[in-house]
């Protein structure tokens, strides 16, 4: 519209000054040859200008803009921890029965976003994925692998690649003694596997391309069965091991927490969970990354699959014991976090308690690395949770606050 409006400017200011010059050319003697040919030479350069900027504004006005993974800002979203959730929903245009959506069409409504947003919420408040239990007693888990449009922050989408229509996937949880058979259903239009980081399964059943079993090819499927064990206690990962870089960092990852114990009718009804009876507060955050705007390092960074300000957070009380379990789930960076106010307490790496904990003001994580870590909420006040390397602060592109990326707010009351 804008470009229209120069134009039709351009053109009035040009017609103005041709009547304008055959006026002044009508008003000279024929016997000013000299006169004449500098009033010519100032129409023929005025049509010439004229001429090259008109065609640059309407080349640029009708060239296509690369706003495939753009969308409207957003009103912000309340993500608080308090009050009742609801269940899960997602952005993709797919089913389990469906092909995967080709991420073209990167429209998402408000409501959309918030409900992913509020995945972010669930995850964090380790609200797992309910299993089948088949007659032997088997628990059996569903994990669609598909595309889907993900929001990332106010202003920016991308394709998302996961499970079950999120980012991360579906949190699995399970108990030793537990015969699992996880089903992953392929509805991607490449191949991939799941690897599930840190548990000794079977050769067979960890997911390793050719090791011995071939990737999941499209529109295919696995079940990975395998027995939950002692060794598997704690807190650990799944993710893609087909073309790593790509799909991890695209989203296809989640977490499983194995507990040593089954749940029970008391502790079910507190924040503290079979794994960590000592706690009073169980809360999980994978650390993520992606890429956007064809950049080649990871430019996004994400807590629970989210940038600040949609990073999920969390409200506490004061005198709380708490737990976070943190996984590194980016494909290619460390992070380094700290919690602003706080010391914490290292007290588990890769889901195996350390003989001795470490106290740390910053706490350093490798990728595909899990640290549990603790601390008791003795002041009270808004606290940052975030990373201290620079670059993981920010959000490409986003023009409406300086801050983004790795942060979120602990709330202690």
């Amino acid at each position: 519209m804008m470009e229209q409006l120069l134009i039709a400017c351009m053109l009035l200011l040009f017609t103005w000054m041709i009547i304008k010059t055959i006026k002044q050319i009508s008003s000279l003697h024929i016997y000013e040859p000299h006169a004449w040919k500098q009033k010519i030479d100032r129409v023929v350069i005025g049509c010439l200008l004229m001429t090259v900027l008109a065609s640059w504004l309407i080349t640029t006005s009708s060239m296509p803009t690369a706003s495939a993974d753009r969308m409207p800002d957003m009103p912000d979203m309340d993500a608080s921890t308090t009050g009742t959730t609801t269940s899960m929903s997602t952005a993709s245009s797919t089913d389990s029965s469906s092909t995967a959506s080709t991420g073209a069409d990167f429209n998402l409504t408000d409501t959309a976003m918030k409900q992913q947003n509020q995945s972010a919420v669930r995850l964090m408040n380790e609200q797992a994925l309910s299993p089948t239990i088949l007659p032997d007693g088997t628990k059996q888990f569903v994990l669609n692998a598909s595309t889907f449009t993900w929001s990332l922050y106010p202003g920016k989408v991308m394709e998302g690649w996961g499970f079950n229509g999120g980012i991360p996937g579906s949190l699995i949880r399970v108990t030793v003694g537990d015969q699992v058979d996880i089903v992953v259903n392929n509805h991607l239009d490449e191949p991939m596997t799941v690897h599930w980081h840190g548990l000794q399964v079977p050769n067979a059943m960890d997911g390793v391309p050719g090791m011995p079993n071939p990737a999941i090819q499209p529109n295919g499927s696995f079940d990975y069965k395998f027995t939950v064990t002692k060794q598997m206690v704690g807190t650990h990962w799944y993710h893609s091991h087909y073309d790593d870089d790509f799909q991890v960092d695209a989203g296809m990852y989640g977490a499983i927490i194995v507990d040593d114990q089954p749940a029970t009718q008391a502790n079910q009804s507190t924040t503290a969970t079979p794994a960590s009876p000592s706690y009073d507060v169980d809360k999980l955050f994978m650390l993520g990354a992606t890429k956007v705007d064809g950049a080649d390092p990871e430019n996004v960074f994400t807590i629970n699959g989210k940038a600040y300000p949609y990073t999920p957070q969390m409200d506490i009380q004061k005198g709380q014991r708490v737990l976070l379990r943190l996984v590194n789930a980016s494909a290619e960076d460390y992070h380094a976090i700290t919690l602003d106010g706080y010391t914490l307490t290292i007290v588990a790496e890769d889901g195996q308690p350390l003989p001795d904990p470490q106290q740390v003001s910053v706490v350093s994580i490798a990728p595909s690395e899990t640290l549990d870590v603790a601390f008791t909420a003795t002041r009270a006040g808004d606290w940052w949770f975030h990373s201290t390397i620079a670059s993981e602060l920010s959000n490409p592109d986003d023009t409406a606050d300086n801050m983004g990326g790795m942060m979120t707010l602990v709330h202690v009351k």
